[in-house]
């Protein structure tokens, strides 16, 4: 009896690796899964008194054993494969790759060294956690490990949602978003949605399938610079919770201003995007005399190129005027020596 005592009180002793788990025990999908023996994880039962234990699987019937533990010798039952189940030296059930059909009840009996059988029985589901540990927000420039992004909002924006999603996890979670302020936080009225997650098979996602995604979204009726909101997810999924921050920013549009061509432009851009004809003329003839700015050279013309041109072209005129005038210089002479040479003719007929 004294032996009995001090082993009850290095298993009470040894409290914080006991765990009290009366309630549902949840295996990560694809992953290493543990269902502890309740007897020897509450402490009510030392691991040293037990004799044998058997794990059944739906019922208690001798069909539905997995594999049994029994002076030190684990033996898989009914067909079942090495590999698939094994039991460690606390007498804790462990699936070697737990999958959703693994989820369901697990019946246990004990064998203590007193002959006496102790029963009972584990609820087991499996989960799934998020691809990424922070809640998404969308529209947020946010990297995939880190729990804060920004928001830009136009300055002149009046209405504004916020919507973050938790996607494919198992059991679901519950989104809300939270507004924080200085000296204190308030939680907001926001729509909520759950939508069931149902692969095909031949995406091969099975790790994925028959999931949940939540979505939250807040409207905000009015949006100031550098406010802060959190939206907050709660659950086993994601380790009971987990929150992302949002800051939002408003963005003010940049103008380049010409000061010598700021009147000219502005009237121009306004005659630009006129649609009316009429209200085009309109506008060019409100145009203050005072803005008027003197023509300019076409661009690539400079002055003394066009002063060249206009010369080469009065010395091409002046040649060809020079021309012209020498050649009736010529013809004139030519007729004056003919009608000389017939006067001559003419004189000479006479005189005889």
């Amino acid at each position: 009896m004294q032996w009995v005592s001090v082993s009850l009180l290095l298993c009470c002793g040894l409290v914080q690796a006991c765990k009290n788990t009366d309630g549902i025990v949840f295996l990560e999908r694809g992953q290493r899964g543990v269902v502890p023996c309740p007897l020897v994880e509450s402490c009510k039962i030392p691991s040293g008194y037990m004799l044998a234990i058997y794990w059944y699987y739906g019922s208690t019937r001798d069909t539905s054993l997995l594999i049994s533990h029994f002076r030190g010798r684990v033996a898989p039952q009914n067909g079942i494969p090495e590999g698939v189940y094994d039991i460690d030296n606390e007498f804790s059930l462990i699936i070697e790759n737990v999958t959703a059909s693994n989820e369901g009840t697990y019946y246990f009996q004990v064998t203590l060294r007193s002959r006496i059988v102790e029963s009972g029985k584990v609820q087991v589901c499996d989960k799934v956690s998020p691809s990424r540990p922070y809640p998404t927000v969308i529209g947020c420039n946010q990297d995939h490990d880190a729990d804060t992004c920004e928001v830009r909002v136009r300055h002149d924006s009046t209405v504004r949602y916020l919507i973050c999603v938790m996607e494919q996890v198992k059991p679901a979670v519950q989104l809300r978003w939270i507004r924080l302020f200085l000296g204190g936080q308030t939680e907001l009225s926001a729509y909520t949605t759950v939508r069931p997650v149902v692969l095909p098979a031949y995406t091969g996602s099975s790790l994925r399938n028959n999931t949940s995604s939540t979505s939250a979204s807040v409207h905000l009726a009015r949006v100031d610079d550098e406010e802060v909101y959190e939206c907050e997810a709660v659950g086993v999924a994601v380790g009971n919770s987990t929150r992302t921050r949002v800051r939002l920013t408003k963005t003010h549009p940049t103008t380049v201003t010409h000061p010598t061509t700021a009147t000219h432009d502005t009237t121009y851009n306004k005659v630009q995007f006129s649609n009316n004809p009429q209200t085009t003329l309109d506008l060019a003839h409100k145009v203050s005399p005072t803005t008027r700015k003197p023509l300019r050279q076409p661009l690539g013309q400079p002055a003394a190129v066009i002063a060249l041109e206009v010369l080469l072209s009065i010395i091409v005129i002046a040649i060809l005027i020079i021309q012209v005038v020498n050649y009736f210089k010529e013809e004139i002479q030519q007729r004056t020596v003919h009608i000389a040479d017939e006067g001559c003719e003419l004189g000479q007929i006479s005189g005889v």
